[in-house]
């Protein structure tokens, strides 16, 4: 195999392979909204884990991985920093056996405070990317949490 055939073929991922340009765009945003939700000291998993168990009124660890689509072993670290922090706790499942996370009022008014903080941010990454690609980009990626 030639070098040159790597050369051109690297170039031609970098350049053009939506994977990387998606994951560039994510560390982008979400550098974005971490630095807007520092001050409350928060990050924007923890925001998302908090509005995802909001939602949907307490949910398993297991339906929150699937929800957030995010890795069983990072929920669980989540979810252990933010039981210390008092924001979240395990309760009986009314549906099935088993536990469910649901919200503390800490967590409840957390979510709450964050708001503000969101919108801004929201406006932020609107302004980043432009209105018409900020829509498209939200069309394109519809919510897991609608209520």
């Amino acid at each position: 195999m030639k070098k040159d055939s790597a050369a051109r073929i690297g170039l031609l991922i970098a350049s053009e392979c939506l994977s990387v340009r998606v994951r560039r765009l994510g560390r982008l945003i979400t550098r974005i909204y971490d630095a807007a939700l520092a001050p409350h000291g928060v990050n924007t998993a923890q925001m998302n884990l908090l509005a995802a168990i909001a939602v949907t009124g307490g949910a398993r660890a297991a339906d929150l991985t699937h929800i957030l689509e995010a890795e069983k072993s990072t929920l669980s670290r989540d979810l252990k920093r933010m039981e210390q922090l008092g924001w979240v706790r395990t309760a009986a499942s009314p549906r099935s056996r088993g536990r469910i996370v649901i919200l503390t009022p800490a967590g409840s008014r957390l979510l709450v405070e964050l708001e503000e903080t969101w919108n801004k941010a929201q406006a932020a990454v609107e302004k980043q990317l432009g209105p018409r690609d900020f829509a498209r980009l939200r069309a394109a990626l519809p919510s897991p949490l609608k209520s």
